[in-house]
């Protein structure tokens, strides 16, 4: 008998947020293993494997070798169908919420197999053609959310790879491919920044997002122009000077007729200097301005890699809690944090680990050592899952406390991440 019975397949009704943050499914995600997380949504909707194969439309054999891990080759329409008939956040299966990603990516070959596939119709001499455009965005896609569930080194080779591979297809061609295909390149330079990061190579940081901003103005893609005035302003946060996180934010508003998501961006960014500053009335202003424009926002369901499809409510909240850390009022910080956490289980794990590490040290702030060193160990098992080495940076911002007893764990685990 076949395994699967139909195409058809009904959904539950979703669990609380607060169930996609427990250990079992941390620890679970971190070990790299989707059948533990679908074993344990399963189990938390109340559910036997024949009646989970009964509403996904597979057999009970069929979910029972998917739990054991010895159908994670994967059969990929397998592992989508219940992932959406469980509600599973799609990121904790390495997939992406639409389209491809981690695990697709696996059953591709890796990334070396998906540069040299699309640079197989390059090398030809083939024209570029729409259908080749759409594949680099789906890439870019697939390579962001990779580095979104998991850190790797193995990335950074690859968007060099595919930002060649685009930038040699865009001087093959003129007129409006020409113009899609400097897009489509500042998209890869922004990338190859943000990974130049992530290592603390801020030299070639640099680099590769003021490329980033060459290619954008050069393809007058307005979009592309202001996030990478965002990134600038970003990449300047790191040495605390707050006039020019201001400055850069501002220059990406002033960009005509961006969308609302980078504006959202842009506002974000600019409050975030304004913290800095002490500039509290401003700061809170900018978010609230921020929040208004969340509902113009119009999430497209693509494949293809867009700037600002993450930007929501929960992200710009978020930042508002940030802010209040750096403004010296830890508990509206706290407060905010603990009504965001049981809604945030969409949000990538790094960023995730950021902002809990934020609460520990509001924590930490308000006099709290034992809790911010409960909350802090979250975040190092936040930064296990993620491997981000910007989690493991706002750790070591409770270095004030490292050497209280409370603490001692969460300084010792942290050492260990390096």
């Amino acid at each position: 008998m076949d395994d699967v019975a139909d195409c058809h397949y009904q959904r539950m009704d979703p669990l609380p947020e607060s169930v996609w943050n427990a250990r079992e499914v941390q620890d679970a995600v971190a070990a790299n293993s989707p059948s533990s997380v679908i074993a344990f949504a399963r189990r938390a909707h109340g559910l036997r494997q024949d009646e989970l194969g009964a509403l996904a439309g597979f057999s009970q054999s069929a979910i029972s070798r998917l739990e054991s891990g010895s159908n994670l080759a994967y059969d990929m329409r397998v592992l989508r169908i219940v992932q959406r008939t469980l509600g599973i956040p799609a990121h904790l299966l390495g997939l992406a919420e639409q389209g491809v990603a981690p695990a697709e990516l696996r059953e591709r070959g890796g990334t070396e197999a998906l540069v040299a596939l699309l640079g197989s119709g390059a090398s030809s001499g083939a024209p570029a053609t729409p259908e080749i455009v759409r594949e680099l965005l789906v890439a870019r896609r697939i390579i962001n959310d990779a580095d979104n569930r998991r850190v790797s080194a193995a990335l950074k080779p690859a968007a060099r790879d595919l930002y060649e591979l685009t930038d040699r297809l865009r001087r093959s061609v003129s007129g409006e491919m020409r113009q899609v295909l400097l897009s489509v390149a500042a998209l890869y330079a922004e990338f190859a920044g943000w990974l130049h990061e992530e290592t603390d190579d801020w030299d070639g940081a640099e680099h590769w997002t003021a490329r980033a901003m060459q290619q954008a103005q050069a393809a007058e893609d307005r979009d592309m122009v202001a996030y990478t005035y965002v990134r600038m302003s970003q990449l300047a946060a790191r040495d605390g000077d707050h006039d020019r996180v201001v400055g850069l934010a501002r220059a990406a508003q002033r960009e005509r007729d961006i969308s609302p998501e980078l504006r959202v961006l842009a506002l974000q960014q600019e409050a975030r200097g304004l913290a800095q500053a002490r500039a509290e009335a401003a700061c809170m202003s900018r978010l609230d301005d921020a929040a208004r424009l969340i509902d113009r926002i119009e999430h497209v369901d693509t494949d293809e890699y867009r700037v600002g499809s993450w930007t929501d409510i929960e992200h710009v909240e978020m930042q508002r809690a940030s802010c209040l850390v750096d403004l010296g009022q830890p508990a509206e910080a706290i407060n905010l944090y603990t009504s965001l956490r049981p809604r945030w289980g969409h949000v990538c794990p790094w960023f995730q680990g950021v902002h809990t590490a934020k609460l520990a040290r509001a924590y930490a702030h308000r006099g709290d050592v034992e809790q911010a060193a409960a909350v802090g160990m979250d975040a190092v098992a936040l930064a296990r899952v993620s491997a981000s080495p910007h989690v493991v940076r706002e750790l070591r911002a409770l270095s004030p406390w490292a050497d209280t007893a409370a603490f001692s764990e969460v300084t010792a685990q942290v050492r260990a991440l390096g």
